[in-house]
């Protein structure tokens, strides 16, 4: 497997203001990219409810884009997503990260080997899509 691509956040905001004396533009900016030339990927997609869903990172679970298993050797970088309130923690990590209406999160992690993801609230259920980065 090669693996090429880019994990990217990109926020921005301009702020007019108008008075008598004239006008002012600010730009209001939060960029950061990080490139990768190798490592693996995958990509894991379903549905959780109010009860967590156990994501194990075992390296016979997912496979990469010729059908070969994936198998981490340390998982870095994860980014989340769900359809509605969701949340993903990361076992023996600080971080949640939380998601809705399919906006991305991402966060660097440093030694998990399961992930736990469930929707927020007292009834309903979520789709989701995770993609773990990793060596």
């Amino acid at each position: 497997m090669s693996v090429s691509g880019r994990i990217a956040i990109d926020v921005e905001f301009l702020d007019r203001t108008s008075t008598a004396a004239g006008s002012s533009l600010n730009t209001l900016t939060l960029r950061d990219a990080t490139e990768y030339a190798s490592g693996k990927v995958a990509v894991i997609a379903g549905t959780c409810g109010t009860a967590a869903v156990t994501i194990t990172l075992a390296p016979t679970s997912y496979r990469d884009a010729s059908g070969g298993f994936v198998s981490f050797s340390l998982v870095s970088r994860i980014a989340f997503a769900a359809d509605s309130s969701s949340s993903c923690n990361a076992d023996g990590e600080d971080q949640q990260l939380l998601s809705s209406g399919s906006r991305a999160c991402v966060t660097d992690v440093s030694t998990p080997t399961s992930l736990s993801v469930r929707r927020i609230g007292t009834s309903g259920t979520a789709s989701y899509t995770l993609v773990l980065y990793g060596t």
